[in-house]
């Protein structure tokens, strides 16, 4: 209520400033053809309209995201299109690329390929690699070379869309082979899938989601998301969520009986680094995660959550 009587009384001092101008001129005779002077509610009306909801700047969607959820479907998070995600955090600026955007991820856990025959690891041809990445958007993608789908993979370079409103490629991209949890259960194994970044490479802080021995997993919260920096309490909340979540992108709520995530530090989604945080699960067994910023381009901002699982042999 102060605020309100605040601006009630500065709104008519300027209204008298102005009235007592205009009788001022008049006193005086001018016949000079003057522009008319701009009413002071008329510039507070062109002020108030200029500041509009920070949440509004990339633009509603109805894309639907291609693989998982978001964990506000069901959560009541506030909701936002992957788009509109991945737009507004690259016009806030304070990010790690040259142009200032933060770094934008996809997870593509379903990559079509058959291990099952032949020897070797099985590869992905450079045309189902950009296949792969312009999906999402219903655009085109190049990519340089075929990515070869096993631990330590060098990354291949790509060319594709910047957003749903723009799927011409346009926007370089970088892919790199990690690992998710298997069906049987992230203790029992792995299996391969493809993570694409924004950028020519992944960030160094980063690196550690490229281990043979992390399983990566991750879901988005909402548009707003990560908007301002999280506290270490905020990322291991956020975290259980992840785990616990069924619309994660990989669930893995139903493989542990999570009960507990603390975190060494907070995470702040202009930089794309990995803060280390411990799980614990109702029997007291306790997991090492690496927890990311999760700037889905092609769903809402949440958390890439990776769960340090050594293997024997």
């Amino acid at each position: 209520m102060t605020i309100t009587s605040i601006g009630r009384r500065t709104r008519t001092a300027l209204a008298l400033c102005a009235g007592a101008a205009l009788l001022g001129l008049s006193a005086c005779g001018t016949d000079t053809d003057a522009p008319p002077e701009t009413p002071a509610g008329a510039a507070e009306s062109s002020a108030e309209a200029g500041g509009g909801d920070v949440s509004d700047g990339g633009g509603e969607q109805d894309q639907q995201p291609s693989e998982g959820g978001s964990a506000s479907d069901g959560g009541g998070e506030e909701e936002g299109s992957g788009a509109g995600a991945d737009e507004g955090a690259g016009e806030d600026g304070g990010g790690t690329g040259a142009s200032g955007e933060r770094t934008r991820i996809m997870l593509m856990t379903d990559l079509g390929t058959d291990d099952s025959s032949g020897e070797g690891a099985p590869v992905l041809s450079n045309d189902d690699l950009a296949a792969l990445l312009a999906a999402p958007f219903g655009g085109t993608a190049e990519c340089a070379e075929e990515l070869v789908l096993e631990p330590g993979a060098a990354p291949v370079g790509c060319v594709g869309p910047a957003s749903f409103d723009d799927p011409a490629p346009t926007t370089e991209w970088v892919a790199n082979v990690v690992f998710v949890p298997s069906e049987d259960g992230f203790q029992n194994g792995s299996r391969v899938a493809v993570l694409f970044s924004t950028g020519t490479e992944l960030p160094a802080a980063a690196a550690g989601m490229l281990d043979e021995n992390v399983s990566v997993t991750g879901v988005g919260f909402g548009s707003v998301f990560g908007m301002d920096p999280l506290t270490a309490e905020d990322v291991a909340e956020s975290a259980l969520q992840t785990l616990t979540s069924e619309h994660a992108y990989v669930p893995v709520n139903e493989q542990a009986e999570w009960s507990e995530v603390t975190c060494e530090d907070g995470l702040d989604f202009t930089q794309f680094e990995t803060v280390d945080c411990e799980a614990t699960t109702a029997d007291g067994t306790t997991w090492e995660l690496l927890v990311a910023p999760g700037t889905y381009a092609d769903n809402d901002q949440g958390l890439l959550v990776g769960i340090s699982v050594p293997r024997n042999g």
